[in-house]
């Protein structure tokens, strides 16, 4: 069992306070679930799912599974990936599929996760030519990430995130408390 307080106090100040007001909670040993396997079986990777929109426009969305963010957060490899793949700039997975008049704009990213499961996803919205063309799209978006494993790890490009994520930290909007604290 876990308790997570998030005050601006010392923890001298406040732990005895925690404790008078928590400490009549029993401890049942109960433990988060735990998903006992992957959520998708090999049956159910590599599938191509089509729907009927309810609002007009066609959206792509390729996801697969990847190991959660939190077992590498020091390393942020779904960080270091989106970066790559959510960039805009000459030469990026988007710049091409946006120069063939496939899609209007790309977001990457790790979606929530357990902590034994994340996704990672590349979202799009496509053109009616892009609609056309979502299977030559997939194949470009593997692709680039195969030309991305062959190019190997470069250091610039954490010292490139390092700088936005500190940009980012100074100037963000003020994070709710709940944001902060984890069990």
């Amino acid at each position: 069992m876990h308790l997570v307080v998030y005050v601006k106090e010392s923890l001298d100040c406040i732990q005895s306070l925690v404790e008078s007001l928590f400490s009549h909670v029993k401890n049942t040993d109960q433990r988060s679930f735990k998903c006992p396997s992957q959520p998708l079986s090999a049956e159910h990777l590599q599938l191509l799912v089509k729907a009927i929109p309810i609002i007009e426009g066609d959206y792509l969305k390729i996801s697969w599974p990847v190991t959660p963010n939190i077992q590498f957060y020091k390393e942020g490899p779904c960080r270091y990936l989106s970066h790559l793949i959510g960039h805009e700039g000459e030469g990026s997975i988007f710049h091409i599929i946006k120069e063939l008049g496939w899609a209007m704009d790309l977001v990457a990213g790790a979606g929530s996760d357990s902590n034994e499961y994340s996704f990672f996803s590349v979202g799009m919205r496509l053109t009616d030519a892009g609609h056309d063309h979502m299977e030559d799209i997939i194949g470009l978006v593997f692709k680039y990430i195969h030309l991305l494993k062959e190019d190997g790890i470069h250091e610039w490009i954490f010292d490139e995130l390092a700088s936005i994520n500190e940009t980012e930290f100074h100037y963000q909007d003020k994070v709710h408390p709940i944001s902060y604290v984890t069990s």
